[in-house]
């Protein structure tokens, strides 16, 4: 019987500005659910897949939104806290669809251990750990650290995004981050990473021998995300590129996001005992999809396909 997903880290509100001025000139800002990890859980469920959200948001209206938003779409939110003020992030959009990042810290950092269900995680289970926030201190950290060596403890599949934002990490904070990011890496069963995370963890332009590289540190595979050219797939015995479709991309927020959750989908819905480098690669193809269409709408969560829809557009 396939296992359940667990994943932990932030649930925010996305203000996305709309106009294509980026945050210095935008005026016009739309509120959507978002925060990585939340986008994650959200595209599992909209894909038909069962998963549970670890994290806190503020006991508020915006709280409340981020809640009924996850139960709207099949997300399992026992885990989640309601307490304090929710994190804000203000997302700016360039005329390319590129974005960068504005945040508000509110209680999504604030993530205490003692909510973690870890009586409940077998060897058949998915954890991912996809959060910005993981590595900024605090319980959030402690908490991830925690489920961490919980799921290593018993065997389940884990999964790793860094989801590294620039705002986020001082640069005399940097070295330590990246430390951290390692010691994820050395136990993950798959690593998902942009090409520019990739070229800062391991200092390598070369996109084959930095993969390599993350390969050789412990990860048992890892997805480097090309943009329109597709994803990069490594094992420390093969590797290969694998093609996406063209689209006209509106806004790339949550779009990784929506990757991680289609790949984790199929490797749920497969098992992760029969997971192998091929199958992988094809569970690749619809991931790309995945997080394709979701470049063709703004926000994160309300840009989610459905199974239908990837079906659809892969010709299934």
């Amino acid at each position: 019987m396939p296992g359940h997903i667990y994943c932990i880290g932030e649930a925010l509100i996305d203000f996305v500005c709309t106009d294509s001025s980026g945050l210095r000139h935008g005026k016009q800002f739309e509120k959507n659910a978002g925060g990585a990890p939340a986008n994650v859980a959200a595209a599992v469920a909209k894909l038909g897949g069962e998963i549970s959200f670890l994290g806190q948001v503020g006991k508020d209206d915006f709280g409340d939104h981020l809640k009924d938003t996850l139960v709207e779409h099949g997300v399992q939110t026992q885990g989640m806290i309601q307490k304090g003020t929710t994190t804000l992030a203000f997302v700016g959009i360039d005329q390319a669809g590129e974005r960068s990042f504005s945040f508000v810290q509110g209680a999504a950092g604030n993530y205490e251990a003692a909510n973690l269900p870890l009586s409940d995680i077998h060897a058949t289970d998915i954890v991912h750990f996809g959060a910005a926030l993981g590595f900024s201190g605090g319980a959030l950290e402690e908490s991830y650290f925690r489920l961490r060596d919980e799921a290593v403890a018993k065997g389940a599949f884990i999964s790793f995004d860094p989801n590294y934002r620039d705002t986020l990490i001082a640069p005399e904070e940097l070295a330590d981050y990246l430390e951290k990011v390692r010691t994820f890496i050395a136990v993950s069963d798959f690593v998902k990473l942009s090409d520019e995370e990739l070229t800062l963890i391991t200092g390598e332009t070369d996109i084959s021998k930095g993969a390599q590289m993350i390969c050789a540190s412990g990860a048992k595979y890892l997805a480097v995300t090309l943009g329109k050219s597709g994803t990069h797939l490594q094992s420390l015995e093969a590797q290969q590129v694998v093609g996406s479709i063209a689209i006209k991309q509106v806004d790339s927020t949550g779009a990784g996001d929506a990757f991680t959750g289609g790949l984790l989908y199929q490797i749920q819905k497969a098992g992760t005992a029969a997971l192998s480098f091929a199958k992988l690669a094809d569970f690749l193809k619809v991931a790309n999809v995945v997080g394709a269409l979701t470049c063709t709408k703004y926000g994160a969560i309300p840009a989610l396909p459905s199974l239908q829809e990837v079906e659809s557009t892969l010709g299934n």
